[in-house]
C-alpha cells in the first residue's frame, strides 16, 4: 500500500504535516504518489522551506500577491501536475518564508487543485518535537493531520541533539531532560493536545505517522507505540512506515485490527 492509501487522503483533502522526523520528505513521496495516480496536487508550508528543496517540485511559484497567484496556478498545475508556493521573503539566508494560513483554503477550493500539504511545522531536522506556543500553524482548513516522529529518537537521551524543544516533552510527559526517549514518552507527546493534537481543526482526521520503520527492531517499537495511541479517541488510525524506502507504509492500526501492509 503506498502512503496516500494508507492516510487515506481525498478529493480536495488539504493534509497538514506536523512534528518532526521527515516532513518534508513525506510531503513530497506523498505528493509523487498523488501525481502518479492522477491528480493535481499543490505543496507549501505555514512556517519554512530550505531553498534547496524546493527544486523538488516540477513547478513552483513564489507569493507576490494573492491575486496573481490565484490566476496563474491553474496553468501552473496543468503544466506540472504538482506546483509548490513558498513565500516571497528569503529568512536566514537558506530558507524560504511560508504563506499565510488563510490563503490555503482559497488554494483548496480551485477547481484546479485535488489535494494541498502544508508542512505545518518545524523541527530543525530532528526527529522527535513538542510544540511551543506558536506552533505547530496548522491551517483551519486543514481535513487530515499528520503528526510525525522519527523512531531512530528511541533510545536517544532527550536534549537538544536528538529532541527539538525537549523542555516541553519532559513537561508533558513527567520525564527529566536527559531521560532516554521511550516508546511511551512518544505515544505521551504525539495523542496530548498541546502535542500531536495541538491545533488540529474539530473535523479534521488526526493519523499519526511513525517513520524510520526500515527494520523489524524498530517496527516492534512502532507497534507498541500504535497500541499506545489506541486508547485516544480523537486519533483515527496509525500508519507505520518509512518514507525514504520503496515501501513508505508498512502498517495501519485502527481499533479493530492491525494491517500488516508489507514486510522486510
Amino acid at each position: 500500500m503506498l502512503l496516500h492509501e494508507a492516510l487515506r487522503v481525498r478529493a480536495k483533502d488539504v493534509v497538514a504535516l506536523t512534528g518532526g522526523g521527515g516532513k518534508t520528505t513525506l510531503m513530497f513521496r506523498l505528493a509523487d504518489e498523488l501525481v502518479a495516480a492522477g491528480h493535481y496536487v499543490i505543496t507549501t508550508m505555514t512556517t519554512h522551506i530550505f531553498v534547496g528543496q524546493m527544486a523538488r517540485a516540477p513547478g513552483r511559484l513564489v507569493l507576490s500577491g494573492e491575486g496573481a497567484l490565484l490566476a496563474q496556478l491553474p496553468a501552473a498545475l496543468a503544466e506540472h501536475h504538482h506546483v509548490l508556493i513558498a513565500g516571497a521573503t528569503v529568512v536566514e539566508q537558506d530558507k524560504a518564508a511560508g504563506i499565510p494560513s488563510d490563503l490555503i483554503a482559497r488554494v483548496a477550493a480551485l477547481h484546479a487543485v485535488d489535494v494541498v500539504i502544508v508542512e505545518a511545522d518545524g523541527s530543525r531536522r530532528l526527529p522527535f518535537k513538542a510544540p511551543a506556543a506558536h506552533e505547530p500553524v496548522v491551517p483551519p482548513a486543514a481535513t487530515l493531520v499528520v503528526p510525525v516522529v522519527g523512531l531512530k529518537v528511541i533510545g536517544q537521551p532527550l536534549t537538544p541533539v536528538h529532541v527539538h524543544r525537549p523542555e516541553i516533552v519532559a513537561a508533558l510527559t513527567g520525564a527529566a531532560v536527559g531521560d532516554p526517549v521511550t516508546p511511551e514518552m512518544v505515544a505521551t507527546v504525539l495523542s496530548h493536545p498541546e502535542g500531536g493534537g495541538k491545533g488540529v481543526p474539530p473535523s479534521a482526521r488526526l493519523v499519526p505517522f511513525l517513520n524510520q520503520a526500515d527494520d523489524e527492531p524498530r517496527r516492534e517499537v512502532a507497534r507498541e507505540i500504535a497500541r499506545r495511541l489506541l486508547a485516544t479517541p480523537e486519533i483515527d488510525s496509525i500508519v507505520i512506515g518509512a518514507a525514504q524506502t520503496d515501501v513508505p507504509a508498512q502498517e495501519v492500526w485502527g481499533r479493530v485490527t492491525a494491517v500488516v501492509l508489507a514486510a522486510g
